[in-house]
């Protein structure tokens, strides 16, 4: 006898992978932990994550929302000042370092950062660029709602039996003397872009990993009952400032996302990774999960992740599919800059 004999037929890639049409593989995520109706499960993290909530949602699950829209702000605008997004209104937390980012401001609002931009007399939030698109009033309007943003994002941690978070890029822009991290490129979608004051960092395995675990370490001594589960976005790169080609530089972000997701969950009991990445992802899949563009996943492919999630849950299957909704992705406006 030897250790591959005993091992069922997920183990090997033509039994599991390569046989079964892909409608029918089954066992691909096996959960290190229960996660039920009643559990409260909050959601951050890239474009991706969004339809992660929503499918929650609609399968009667507790999905933790934080920070409501003011009822005097009409429903048809909820989405585009990031309202019903995820828990709280941070906006997308591409990397693991955002995330630390958010979770050391909520904890300690000594450390939160205080820098405001201004354009033509509008205030806008350097860390929630897309919150408000006309901007807000004054300096002191930006920073009373990132406090309000901090404070959902402190209600969370307590209030969280799951963490979901989701991860889509490394590449983040900083400003180099208060070393903050933004969402986007200053310039992009909103702010003007300093070559002194401002520097993109590709953040690789080891420093992922030490964001994650600081992220994580802060919500476990406030809140030591809280999970985390990883799952990384399917959804390749839109642009780069590395010097390499598109695809490459996705291939890393993927890697070293999907390396650091996989490392650190098998390294905590209580942490465990979901494979959105891998299930959409894979050149050798029969078909294609992703639209004319061959970067958003289309609904039939977030039809497919949540399936399996479900599925791992111990949940039948449901005919009716994941309800879509706009995806805000302040990402996605470096496609502007692409010449046509």
């Amino acid at each position: 006898m030897n250790p591959y004999e005993k091992l069922d037929d997920r183990a090997f890639w033509k039994l599991g992978v390569a046989e079964p049409k892909q409608g029918e593989l089954t066992q691909v995520w096996l959960p290190k932990f229960k996660i039920e109706k009643q559990h409260a499960v909050a959601t951050a993290g890239s474009c991706f994550a969004q339809n992660i909530g929503r499918a929650l949602r609609s399968r009667g699950m507790n999905w933790l929302v934080t920070e409501n829209p003011p009822k005097t702000l009409p429903r048809s605008l909820h989405t585009a000042h990031n309202y019903g997004l995820f828990t709280f209104r941070t906006g997308n937390i591409y990397t693991p370092a955002l995330l630390a980012q958010w979770v050391r401001w909520a904890l300690d609002r000594s450390s939160m950062d205080q820098e405001v931009w201004e354009t033509d007399g509008r205030f806008f939030d350097p860390f929630r660029p897309s919150v408000r698109p006309n901007g807000f009033d004054s300096v002191e309007e930006v920073l009373a709602s990132r406090n309000v943003t901090a404070d959902a994002v402190k209600t969370a941690i307590e209030q969280a039996d799951i963490f979901l978070f989701t991860p889509g890029l490394t590449e983040a822009w900083v400003n180099t003397k208060s070393k903050s991290i933004y969402p986007a490129c200053p310039g992009t979608v909103q702010g003007t872009f300093n070559p002194d004051e401002h520097q993109c960092i590709n953040f690789g395995f080891e420093s992922g990993k030490k964001a994650l675990a600081s992220a994580f370490n802060a919500m476990r001594n406030h809140n030591p009952n809280i999970k985390m589960l990883l799952t990384v976005s399917p959804v390749p790169i839109t642009a780069t400032v590395t010097g390499h080609h598109a695809l490459t530089a996705s291939t890393y972000t993927k890697s070293v996302l999907r390396a650091v997701a996989g490392e650190f969950a098998d390294a905590n009991v209580h942490v465990d990774y979901f494979p959105s990445y891998d299930l959409v992802s894979p050149a050798m899949l029969d078909q294609s999960y992703f639209n004319e563009n061959k970067r958003t996943v289309s609904p039939s492919g977030v039809d497919y992740v949540m399936k399996h999630f479900f599925e791992g849950l111990g949940q039948e299957r449901q005919s009716s599919p994941v309800p879509m909704g706009d995806i805000v992705c302040e990402d996605e406006i470096l496609e502007y800059y692409g010449k046509a």
